[in-house]
């Protein structure tokens, strides 16, 4: 089973940010997906991802979670349940991309899951000296959310692009 170099950057970069924020990878993926002409001829992962319904999930939910980063409430993003979302959301992102380049979903599903955990580990060491600060908290949060918009339109084009 092979992928495309494309695919497999894309794919580890997808997982990277839904590391960081786990809704906004689908979420990104989902309209750039929805907004392509031969999005009919893909197959079902990204069918699925690009559908109406799954935007009308996912927008909201990805806000909600850029918001609640922020909070001094908010959960460990490396706690079992939520590496475990992480690892689903990552694999199913980078699936959704392989299936509307009809490449094999099951490589690509691995690194994008596997990009997710690793970059969950490394956002929460580099943030959690800093939680008990909520201005820095919060400052942090909203550069890692800028990083994590500007890898991800970066790894769609990748992933998406023909050569």
């Amino acid at each position: 089973m092979t992928i495309s170099s494309n695919l497999f950057w894309g794919a580890l970069a997808l997982g990277a940010v839904t590391g960081m924020r786990s809704m906004l990878a689908p979420t990104m993926v989902s309209r750039a997906l929805a907004a392509r002409d031969d999005i009919e001829q893909a197959d079902e992962p990204a069918q699925r991802l690009a559908s109406h319904r799954a935007q009308q999930f996912l927008i909201p939910m990805a806000a909600a979670e850029l918001l609640g980063d922020k909070m001094p409430f908010a959960p460990d993003r490396t706690i079992i349940p939520s590496m475990m979302f992480r690892a689903l959301s990552g694999g199913v992102t980078a699936a959704a991309l392989a299936g509307v380049r009809r490449e094999p979903v099951w490589l690509p599903a691995l690194v994008g899951a596997t990009a997710a955990l690793v970059a969950s580990e490394i956002g929460l060491r580099l943030r959690k000296p800093y939680q008990e600060n909520a201005v820095m908290n919060a400052a942090l949060g909203l550069t890692e959310d800028c990083v994590a918009l500007a890898i991800g339109n970066a790894g769609i084009q990748h992933a998406l692009s023909e050569q």
